[in-house]
């Protein structure tokens, strides 16, 4: 803390972490939609808990790599905060790759390798689909840091900065705004 108290502006971009899953899990394949895209292995079908940003952009990486892929989504709409230029390209690709998408699906459970939803509308049961690999696109919430210590001015940035997570413009604008006001 003393190295940061000698500077004249912090700013601070300590970004956010995987929330955690919030339903039982029971010797099941779960790896994280980060972990995907930081180059960790797949195989088999997957299915993506998650259809936000992370999950839809970790849902077209797999496709594209010859996976066969699922996306469940307890909202209506997969990817809802994609650009209008960028989501007819990723919904074609979805169509290309033939990404199964079930929206307004919310997991209950998944053990064995068997992942068990509902629909959220009606909350009836869905078929089950038996995996090989869950992942989980969950979405993330901001990094905590203790900045009761800072003695100099300081501003948050990026996914960190409570604007939007997983959002790469949302970090370039919270960054720009921050060096342009020191």
């Amino acid at each position: 803390m003393d190295e940061l108290n000698g500077f004249d502006h912090v700013i601070l971009a300590i970004g956010t972490h995987n929330m955690d899953l919030f339903m039982s899990v029971e010797n099941s394949n779960v790896v994280s939609s980060w972990d995907i895209l930081n180059g960790q292995e797949v195989s088999g079908k997957c299915v993506v808990l998650g259809g936000g940003l992370v999950g839809a952009e970790t849902a077209e990486y797999l496709a594209s790599k010859g996976l066969e892929v699922s996306i469940v989504e307890m909202m209506d709409k997969i990817a809802a905060q994609e650009s209008e230029t960028v989501l007819p390209l990723m919904e074609a690709d979805f169509k290309e790759h033939n990404v199964q998408k079930f929206v307004n699906t919310r997991v209950s459970e998944i053990k064995d390798n068997v992942i068990y939803v509902v629909n959220t509308k009606d909350e009836t049961n869905v078929d089950n689909k038996y995996l090989f690999q869950y992942l989980k696109a969950l979405g993330s919430k901001r990094n905590v840091f203790d900045d009761s210590k800072l003695t100099v001015p300081f501003t948050y940035v990026g996914d960190c900065s409570g604007e939007r997570t997983a959002d790469i413009a949302s970090a370039i604008r919270t960054g720009y705004k921050a060096a342009n006001e020191i």
